[in-house]
């Protein structure tokens, strides 16, 4: 069974070009960003990715696509909620 839900399961990726830009599959949501930070959520979970000059260039939601420009510096995982009903008979 967990294998199976693994499968069906969607993709996420995180690319970085020379440190000067990157793409990111797997975007549900942008939370927030700014020159020094992005905050996303993505299929695995939320994403804070920090660093300097940070712009996002391209989002499509429809997509999970999200490209931008800047230099990162570090990148942070938060842990995906479970759905309450699951939290609370599990």
């Amino acid at each position: 069974m967990i294998e199976t839900q693994k499968n069906l399961a969607k993709p996420h990726s995180v690319h970085f070009d020379n440190r000067e830009k990157g793409h990111i599959t797997g975007v549900t949501k942008v939370v927030s960003s700014n020159d020094k930070e992005l905050m996303l959520e993505t299929h695995a979970g939320g994403l804070f990715l920090a660093g300097a000059g940070l712009r996002i260039t391209k989002f499509n939601a429809d997509e999970g696509y999200l490209s931008f420009e800047g230099t990162p510096n570090a990148l942070k995982y938060t842990a995906t909620k479970q759905p309450l009903l699951k939290r609370m008979f599990s």
